[in-house]
């Protein structure tokens, strides 16, 4: 199958920074054949599964739970003890096998990090409007999942909102978030692509922490964005377009709607709540010595100084590093 929707290079937004053939991103639907032509070596599948790419210690599971807890102590030393108790992703050996390549044997490295927790999945529940709620438990007790009705609603302005579910991703989805970033430290992950089901949503909060770590401007970043409305339109009017983009209801133009002003609003909600993105990735759990590293695989040489003007030098920060365990 060499199916292929809403797939581009992200190198593509901004060519003068990015290196190009890095990272890619796309929806679900990529065939193997396509995955081989560009090379791919990793596949960062953000789509809740029942695998998981998630290697976590009991005692590392225990120091999470209390963390919520821990709200008077510094940023500085939040951030040390969640990079001490961070999860390592794993790749997922049943589904890296079905992407191995018969011919020369190698195998693509796929990964689940599902980035919408039970957490997240609960966080959009309650900012829904009482209506919307009561259909979708209505439905659940009459056997049907809430999908067909919530997810329609987070695409409804009037309802929820992209930008409001996108900035309870940001927020319920950290530690996913974080697993994702330190796969694409990794040498081996490249050439990468990322996915979720229609690569727009999930992939795009993903794309869009990178894009500003490499500081491309927010301008070119909503553009690339709202790209993904015209690929899922394009997909729509294929000739079976059930088999590319699934149910009805995950096709209606509310749930594939791009707009520059929801990704706009998503990058100042950054700034508002955290400062800025460097201060979003250090909350996560990633030091700045990984952010460079970060950058420096992502980024052409000299495009991106040192320190972002945006970077506030930690003191405390001694960069503690990623260990590899895989």
């Amino acid at each position: 199958m060499s199916e292929q929707v809403n797939l581009r290079d992200m190198g593509s937004v901004a060519p003068d920074r990015l290196r190009s053939k890095t990272v890619y991103r796309s929806s679900e639907v990529v065939g193997p054949d396509v995955l081989r032509d560009l090379g791919i070596r990793s596949v960062i599948d953000l789509r809740e599964t029942k695998h998981s790419s998630v290697l976590e210690s009991q005692e590392a599971k225990q120091t999470q739970r209390v963390l919520g807890f821990l709200s008077k102590l510094s940023r500085s030393a939040l951030t040390f003890i969640a990079q001490k108790t961070s999860a390592q992703p794993q790749p997922c050996k049943r589904c890296s096998q079905r992407l191995r390549n018969k011919r020369s044997g190698d195998i693509i490295n796929v990964y689940h990090a599902g980035i919408i927790k039970p957490r997240a999945k609960g966080a959009v529940f309650c900012l829904m409007p009482w209506r919307i709620q009561i259909k979708a438990i209505g439905g659940l007790l009459k056997g049907r999942g809430p999908k067909a009705i919530v997810q329609p609603a987070v695409g409804d302005p009037n309802e929820m909102g992209f930008s409001a579910f996108y900035a309870a991703v940001l927020s319920h989805g950290k530690s996913r978030i974080a697993i994702a970033l330190r796969i694409l430290m990794r040498d081996e992950s490249y050439p990468c692509l990322i996915h979720c089901t229609h690569g727009k949503d999930r992939t795009g909060v993903i794309i869009m922490l990178l894009l500003l770590l490499c500081n491309v401007p927010a301008k070119a970043i909503e553009e690339d964005y709202s790209q993904s409305e015209g690929e899922l339109q394009e997909a729509e009017e294929k000739p079976d377009p059930d088999i590319v983009l699934g149910k009805s209801f995950m096709r209606s133009s509310g749930v594939r709607d791009a707009q520059p002003k929801t990704m706009s609003k998503t990058i100042q909600h950054i700034h508002d709540q955290y400062g800025s993105v460097e201060n979003y990735i250090r909350e996560i759990g990633i030091s700045d010595r990984e952010i460079a590293q970060l950058r420096d695989k992502l980024c052409k040489p000299g495009a991106v100084p040192i320190h972002s003007t945006t970077v506030q030098d930690n003191e405390d920060d001694k960069g503690v590093s990623f260990q590899d365990r895989s």
